[in-house]
């Protein structure tokens, strides 16, 4: 347990330090990453200050600062994307399990009588968001170390890829997305199975679907593990109907996961009077417009978005899967959560990429497929177990360097200017193809221009 206090509090610190570093000396003057994480860093305050999940009394403050793209001068009275107005009350467009975990935070300050400021606000939801991410790296280390790798060295290293060598540390960290919350309860789900307490497996499982709707792809592939675990592989009809303690441990699991369902079932009716309201309802059946196979290669590939440019350490969770395959290694048991972890890459990234916005809009990196960097972890375990690992070893350590320095960059350049200069939207995304005008090309120009080598940043602008 000290490993995993030591881990959150230096992770927490380094995150949240990092911000305040680069936002203080003007580096980087960006305060929030998104628009989308707007209704998350109000959520609290409405739910302590004012006992209701709406946002009413704070959305002047939201959308003076905020405004409807097509309605700056507030005539027509649009409201923003990020929020739904249900029965004229605003409420999130989005899940609402992040806003839910930062109350924690939040409640000292806000029953001490913090001032309900723009400032104030930015420096709590830097520091929730800091912490979410530092807590699932925790997690993570315990998972390995206890279960996985059994080895602490080799689990801290795995630790800090996942905190550091990937967008965790340059984007989910720095706002309050789902991203994190959705890792967080992902990673809690597979620790608590392996510790076979199954009823917080169950509903960690299921407040990773309320924190983002696309652990639902996740499901059917860790249900396996919890199979695999519970009944030591030997899964059919004769060994389930004999076992009592299985079958109730199984129901015991289920149980945790309607409880999640019934409270997103409460919060739905009660305040989005139906989940026809709810901010994803809509969005469901025409979303899909991207191209195959474009967008799967783009969430790998993209010079401005794909998981293997942004953190190329992930080129070994491929030899980590190739590893399982080589010589049956696959048929084992203990080797399925790898299996399984490969296949929840592979799924998510193959329907995402189908997704419109398989970009991830204004954001850093592979946002999109930051839902599966635990899995992209596990996936190297394998690798770092085998004999093999020793031949590799020098070429990781300088890939896993790499990829901090990325995320340290990500720190540094991150505040949206590249997308304004170059995003077109899904319709044309050539954008995301170009080399030459990629985000990191067009940063190395801007450095460029303000040591007067160049006239400007943007050819075109």
């Amino acid at each position: 347990m000290r490993g995993f206090i030591k881990i959150v509090t230096i992770s927490t610190a380094i995150y949240f330090l990092s911000w305040i570093f680069v936002y203080s000396t003007g580096v980087n003057h960006l305060a929030i990453q998104s628009e989308d994480t707007l209704p998350t860093i109000f959520l609290p305050v409405t739910i302590i200050k004012n006992g209701t999940l709406y946002a009413d009394d704070y959305y002047e403050m939201i959308r003076d600062r905020y405004p409807h793209p097509d309605d700056k001068d507030f005539q027509i009275g649009l409201t923003p994307f990020y929020f739904q107005k249900v029965d004229g009350h605003y409420i999130s467009a989005f899940p609402l399990t992040t806003g839910l975990l930062a109350i924690l935070v939040y409640l000292f300050p806000l029953i001490m009588g913090m001032a309900i400021s723009w400032e104030n606000l930015i420096f709590l939801s830097h520091l929730v968001s800091s912490l979410i991410v530092a807590l699932s790296g925790g997690v993570l280390y315990l998972l390995l170390k206890n279960y996985l790798l059994k080895d602490k060295k080799s689990s801290l290293l795995l630790t800090a890829v996942y905190l550091f060598g990937t967008i965790n540390y340059a984007l989910v960290s720095q706002a309050l997305w789902q991203h994190g919350t959705l890792q967080l309860f992902l990673l809690l789900s597979l620790l608590f199975t392996y510790q076979r307490r199954w009823i917080f497996s169950g509903l960690s499982l299921g407040l990773a679907v309320l924190s983002r709707p696309t652990a639902i792809l996740m499901m059917p592939f860790l249900l396996l593990i919890l199979l695999n675990t519970l009944f030591n592989s030997k899964i059919n009809i004769k060994d389930v109907k004999l076992d009592r303690k299985k079958l109730i441990a199984l129901l015991v699991f289920f149980l945790g996961i309607v409880i999640a369902g019934v409270l997103f079932l409460w919060y739905t009716q009660k305040y989005y009077l139906g989940i026809q309201n709810n901010g994803y309802a809509d969005q469901f059946l025409v979303g899909w417009l991207s191209r195959f196979p474009e967008g799967f290669l783009g969430l790998w590939l993209s010079p401005s978005k794909g998981i293997l440019v942004f953190s190329p350490i992930f080129i070994f969770s491929i030899l980590g899967l190739i590893t399982i395959l080589r010589n049956g290694r696959w048929k084992q048991k203990e080797n399925l959560i790898y299996l399984a972890s490969a296949a929840i890459i592979i799924v998510h990234t193959m329907i995402l990429g189908r997704w419109k916005h398989w970009y991830g809009g204004w954001s850093f990196g592979y946002r999109m497929a930051s839902d599966i960097i635990p899995f992209l972890v596990i996936l190297l375990v394998p690798l770092i177990k085998s004999s093999r690992f020793i031949r590799y070893k020098k070429i990781f350590l300088v890939l896993f360097v790499i990829s901090v320095l990325i995320e340290i960059y990500g720190m540094v350049f991150f505040d949206g200017i590249w997308h304004a200069a170059y995003d077109k939207g899904f319709v044309d995304t050539a954008w995301l193809w170009s080399i030459k005008d990629s985000e990191f090309i067009f940063n190395i120009r801007r450095v460029l221009v303000k040591i007067n080598v160049l006239g400007k940043a943007c050819p075109k602008c």
